[in-house]
This record gives structure tokens, C-alpha cells and sequence, in this order.
């Protein structure tokens, strides 16, 4: 078995069709199926199941092709080590980032970055934490960016700056400039839907509140992103609560349904993540410093006493 053969059996799984992936693979068809039956009867296990259209995979193939995903990966690793060792900075790196960070974060650092490494080829993805986590296990991405902590034993954790979050009202009924979270009428607030770390966060402001869970709701409403999230507040005149860089670009308007949480104030702490094994540690330690400078003018200080929440 070699190298050639994962990839061929891979752009098969990815493609679901072999010509197309002997396209990709700059190959024939007749020369990539026949490496890919070498493949199966070396190791005596059928992974496609030919018979079908588009052709699928037979479940002793699904473990076969985590472990390929893997040592192909750990090839590009290697790659990337003998680069850094000699002091490149070249090649792929794939970012996933939650998209509660994403549309706030990224302009602040992207095209300082890619100035920075005009060789480094950026791949972004939007992911939830949980696709980051086992992306990141696969080797299919390099870093993601989430909140923290998440505590799994085979990612590393790099802290980045934490980030308070804010209540956006338009109840209309809150007249003071800063707020408790013992004093929200929690009947009135709309979440982003399951699967958002954000929004078990949100529900955690709640568990820290003793009126909670005596508000009777009439109406919810679980929302998919932060601008429907906007929208909908405005509409049923309720109220939201968003990390403090979401607030960064909102219209004056805006902005002046924002107030702030008296201490104890709730924040959430936003890092880098990687797997144990991951080797671009230089541009690692580069990408952790353009993101903390990027922010720092934008992100006010957390020095009161604080609540930090935690993403799952």
C-alpha cells in the first residue's frame, strides 16, 4: 500500500465518483479503480460498495477511511515540521471559528494576516464547537477558534482575551445604565437555537438568576444567527444578550438599546485551539499575537469581579 492509493480511495469518498475523482487526481479512471482494488485486496476489506449510484461505502470501509484521513494528515504534518524547522512560512492553514466569533473577529485581523504571510494560503470555515472538536481530531482543519474552556485531553488551549457580554433591550423598560441579571425579565428574551455555544452561555446568565424560572413565556423564538436575532428582538420588543464585539458595528440607533451588567459581569473567554500534535507552533504564536492586537483596542478591560461562563 502507498500514499497514492489513500488519496485516490479519498477523492472517491469525497466526490462519491470515481471518474470525477480521477479527474481530480489527474488520473484515468481505469488506472485509479484499479489502484483502489489493489488497495482493497491487500488488506482484504471491500470500502466501496460498487454496485450502487452513486457508489457508497461499506462500513468496514467508514473505519478504513478515518484512519487514512488520519496518516494523510500526519504526512502534511511532517511537511509542515521539515517547513518550520527550516524557518517556512508556506503552505495551507484551515481555520474553523464558531460563528458567533466570526463575522466580528475576522475583519479586525484577516488582512493583516495575509499581509503578514503572503505564502500562507488561509482557509476559513464557520464550524459549531462541536464540529470544531472533532475536525480537529481528524486532522481535516489546523486551528479552531471558540470559546473556551472546553477541557478535552486531546486539544490544546491558547487563551486570547475575554469578552463581556451585553444586554440589548428594546422592551423599552429598563432605564438604568447598567443592569443585574437578577433584574431581566427573562419572559422577553430570544436565544440563537441549540447548537450554539452562545447560547448555552446565554442560559447560564439565567441560572445565575433566581427570577428565572418564575417568568411564564408565551412565545420563543430560537433564531440561527445574530442578525435574525436583531431583528426579531426589535420586532417583539424583547431583549437579547450578545458578546461585546457584536455591538462593535451596530448603527447609533442601535446602540443606544445596549447597557451594561453590574458586577458580577458575565463574559466569555475566547482562545485558540489545536491538536496535541499540531506543529506550525511559530505561526501558532503569530496568529495568537495579531488577533490580541487586533481586539485589545475594541475589548474593555474585565478587571471588575466577573462571571465566567463556559461554552458547554
Amino acid at each position: 500500500m502507498n500514499i497514492q492509493q489513500f488519496q485516490y480511495v479519498l477523492a472517491v469518498v469525497d466526490l462519491k465518483n470515481f471518474e470525477a475523482a480521477a479527474e481530480k487526481c489527474f488520473v484515468t479512471q481505469s488506472t485509479l479503480s484499479t489502484m483502489i482494488r489493489r488497495f482493497e485486496n491487500e488488506i482484504d476489506i471491500k470500502i466501496f460498495n460498487r454496485k450502487t449510484k452513486p457508489v457508497s461505502i461499506t462500513a468496514e470501509g467508514e473505519e478504513i477511511i478515518k484512519r487514512l484521513r488520519i496518516v494523510l494528515n500526519e504526512v502534511d504534518s511532517l511537511k509542515n515540521l521539515m517547513q518550520e524547522l527550516k524557518g517556512e512560512m508556506v503552505g495551507d492553514l484551515k481555520i474553523a471559528i464558531i460563528p458567533t466569533i466570526a463575522p466580528y473577529l475576522l475583519p479586525l485581523f484577516l488582512n493583516d494576516f495575509t499581509d503578514t504571510f503572503p505564502n500562507i494560503k488561509l482557509i476559513v470555515k464557520e464550524m459549531t464547537t462541536s464540529e470544531i472538536q472533532k475536525a480537529l481530531k481528524i486532522r481535516s482543519i489546523d486551528i479552531g477558534i471558540l470559546a473556551l474552556p472546553l477541557e478535552d485531553q486531546e486539544l490544546d488551549e491558547i487563551d486570547l482575551y475575554s469578552e463581556p457580554f451585553l444586554l440589548y433591550d428594546c422592551s423599552g423598560e429598563i432605564s438604568n445604565s447598567k443592569i443585574s441579571v437578577n433584574n431581566l425579565d427573562y419572559s422577553k428574551l430570544c436565544l440563537l437555537q441549540e447548537g450554539h455555544c452562545l447560547r448555552t452561555q446565554v442560559q447560564r446568565i439565567c441560572d445565575l438568576s433566581d427570577q428565572c424560572a418564575t417568568r411564564e413565556v408565551n412565545f420563543e423564538f430560537e433564531s440561527g444567527s445574530m442578525d435574525s436575532l436583531f431583528r426579531v428582538t426589535k420586532v417583539r420588543k424583547g431583549m437579547t444578550i450578545l458578546p461585546y464585539l457584536a455591538s462593535k458595528d451596530l448603527p447609533e440607533d442601535m446602540r443606544k438599546k445596549l447597557i451594561e451588567f453590574n458586577a458580577p459581569i458575565p463574559i466569555r473567554k475566547v482562545g485558540l485551539i489545536t491538536h496535541k500534535f499540531f506543529v506550525k507552533k511559530k505561526l501558532l504564536v503569530k496568529l495568537k499575537d495579531l488577533i490580541q492586537n487586533s481586539v485589545s483596542s475594541y475589548i474593555p478591560s474585565t478587571g471588575e469581579e466577573h462571571t465566567l461562563l463556559k461554552p458547554l
